[in-house]
């Protein structure tokens, strides 16, 4: 069986989501594929920061009150904790909230967006395998779908990133595992109704608290080259929490980019995008904003090839070195050298650190300043 679009795309989170909508919206014949049906699980601490909304608006004409109309908010504040164990390094507030979302609904939501753009979404389609030079995936029970071009935003485990040539050697040195669950907050001696980060558990990561609604999100997430156990570390974690027989909650995990990004996410007809190009901010591990972004770039250079009858490839890599590299450089620098001034003198010059600039830096965290200097940050 097969099947022949302007283009296909490969998994139907945010960053598929955004390519699909973005294409279709224009006119060309789309194909979504994903392995999961919609609406699915997904470990995600559901955090959206300015520069998410932002996007959202740009890819989709959804912002916070669209959100909040489709039930899609599950809350929002401007605070934020840092936390070595017990002690406080860092309480403040943000220039903008953050809020929160249930990333089941909230994909499940993009995914309809892009179907009415009038993309064709084929659910339960495991992608076996890809051809960057045709154009070309096929699936597990035999079909075959081409495209002009072909964007891959199939995850951390991508199966079309495997069609392209790139050091998979860094790509496995700089995988981090990721780990959560979500807690009653009965579960838990405080009150969480603000992001909460913790140092101290993981090595080259972090601990986190999100409130999420009716439930709490604990997760813990760091280096895999630089942890062992994970499931042990983070029981130590939710044990320090004060859960109740943490050693009887079933956890759940999967691999994370984290300092990662590919800088030429692309070969022959294939674009890869979201966490399938390593496109995730290595200090604070935010993907969603990402994803989006780099949908939609994804999405608008096959609209410039279409036209110019030229490779999407140079553009949309020009375009990622000009807009997101900056960001995932600047962030995996500033990463090692709080990592660096941990290992030689504790966490606690963390507090001061933030404290010097706290608003620049809160304004870096939602995207109006850059990880690069903490110059003022302009997208496109």
């Amino acid at each position: 069986m097969e099947q022949r679009f302007d283009a296909v795309v490969v998994g139907c989170g945010p960053a598929g989501s955004a390519a699909g909508y973005v294409l279709a919206s224009r006119g060309l014949s789309v194909a979504l594929l994903d392995r999961a049906a919609f609406p699915r699980p997904k470990l995600c601490g559901g955090l959206l920061t300015w520069k998410t909304v932002r996007a959202l608006e740009t890819v989709f004409g959804l912002d916070a009150d669209g959100l909040a109309g489709q039930g899609l908010l599950l809350g929002s504040t401007d605070r934020y904790g840092i936390f070595d164990r017990d002690r406080t390094l860092v309480a403040g507030r943000a220039p903008h909230p953050f809020r929160f979302v249930d990333r089941q609904r909230f994909d499940a939501h993009l995914l309809d967006l892009a179907r009415t753009a009038g993309a064709r979404v084929f659910e339960r389609r495991s992608v076996t395998g890809c051809d960057a030079n045709e154009g070309s995936v096929t699936t597990a029970t035999g079909e075959r779908f081409v495209g002009s071009y072909v964007i891959g935003a199939d995850g951390a485990t991508s199966v079309v990133r495997n069609a392209l040539s790139f050091d998979k050697r860094v790509w496995r040195r700089n995988l981090a595992a990721a780990v959560e669950v979500a807690l009653s907050p009965a579960d838990l001696p405080i009150t969480v109704d603000h992001p909460m980060l913790y140092v101290g558990f993981v090595n080259a990561g972090y601990s986190w608290l999100f409130p999420a609604g009716d439930t709490v999100l604990a997760g813990l997430c760091g280096l895999k080259r630089s942890n062992s156990c994970f499931h042990h570390l983070f029981r130590e974690f939710l044990d320090f929490l004060g859960v109740a027989d943490p050693d009887s909650i079933p956890l759940k995990g999967h691999p994370l980019p984290y300092g990662n990004a590919i800088a030429d996410p692309s070969e022959g007809r294939v674009l890869l995008a979201g966490d399938a190009g390593g496109f995730v901010e290595p200090l604070f591990g935010e993907g969603i904003f990402y994803a989006l972004t780099t949908g939609r770039y994804a999405a608008e250079a096959v609209l410039e090839a279409v036209r110019s009858n030229r490779a999407p490839g140079p553009s949309y890599k020009a375009r990622l070195a000009r807009y997101i590299l900056p960001e995932m450089k600047g962030s995996n620098r500033l990463r090692f050298f709080l990592l660096a001034l941990i290992k030689c003198l504790g966490p606690l010059p963390i507090g001061p650190f933030v404290k010097f600039q706290p608003t620049r830096l809160a304004e870096m965290v939602h995207g109006l300043r850059s990880y690069w200097l903490l110059k003022k940050k302009v997208w496109d």
